[in-house]
């Protein structure tokens, strides 16, 4: 009797020797890569959908102006009180912008978009199906008017950044900032539940209906985001170190 229990302890009655035994190792699958990207629901997706003279590409040109001209407003308010005066910062500030620098570069939604989309999609001919309006010349309008907002917001947010005085004042701008890199979001938003019309409505469903194919390039190409990313960092940095040289140089003397 003992044996017979020990025979049946022993037995795994689920087992199949006949079947491989399944490891952390080889139970692992590889990790599918979508070969295709949506488009993005913003304004600049809808400029790329929609007809030139139409109400939805020039109601969403609008709203790319609009974002601009509330940025050229930003801007002129920040040189009449700056005057081009960056120095005067405690040790606190200094490393507080220090440290939110690749911050202030992550967060221009725009701009990390066109480096993403510039090493990970390109434009497909099979799209004129969905939308005949979509040409490619209306693909690389819609990524030039978005590169110029998240430039442009970039240069504003920086700027700001080097103008503050106070840590806190510093986070406060940022969110301020990141009121107005939300408006062509908003705006999309707005034309997609339909409160300005159903024709318009239809072409944020478009937007939603197309996708870019991923591109296929050596390792440079597909690195290009994050080449691009670091070499904006970059060249913040240098422009924060060249202004706190300065500083010093202009309390010694």
């Amino acid at each position: 009797m003992h044996k017979m229990l020990h025979s049946m302890e022993s037995e795994d009655p689920f087992e199949d020797d006949d079947q491989p035994r399944i490891t952390w190792h080889n139970s692992r699958k590889p990790i599918e890569v979508d070969e295709r990207q949506e488009l993005g629901e913003d304004v600049y997706s809808l400029i790329f959908v929609a007809p030139i003279y139409g109400r939805t590409f020039l109601f969403a040109l609008y709203v790319v102006f609009l974002k601009l001209m509330l940025f050229s407003l930003l801007a002129l308010d920040l040189y009449r009180k700056s005057q081009g005066n960056f120095s005067d910062k405690d040790n606190l500030t200094r490393i507080t912008q220090f440290f939110l620098i690749p911050v202030a570069v992550a967060m221009q939604e725009d701009l990390m978009s066109v480096y993403a989309r510039l090493a990970n999609v390109k434009y497909d001919q099979d799209i004129l199906e969905i939308s005949p309006y979509a040409t490619p010349s209306k693909f690389a309008l819609s990524f030039l008017l978005r590169f110029a907002d998240g430039l442009y917001s970039l240069i504003l947010n920086f700027i700001l950044l080097l103008i503050t005085d106070e840590v806190l004042n510093l986070f406060l701008n940022f969110a301020a900032l990141g009121f107005l890199q939300s408006i062509d979001d908003v705006a999309f938003s707005v034309v997609a539940n339909g409160y300005l019309g159903d024709k318009m409505e239809s072409r944020a469903e478009l937007v939603r209906d197309i996708s870019l194919p991923r591109r296929r390039g050596d390792s440079f190409t597909n690195a290009l985001d994050s080449i691009l990313f670091f070499s904006t960092c970059s060249v913040m940095f240098g422009i924060y170190v060249f202004v706190l040289v300065r500083d010093e140089r202009d309390n010694s003397s």
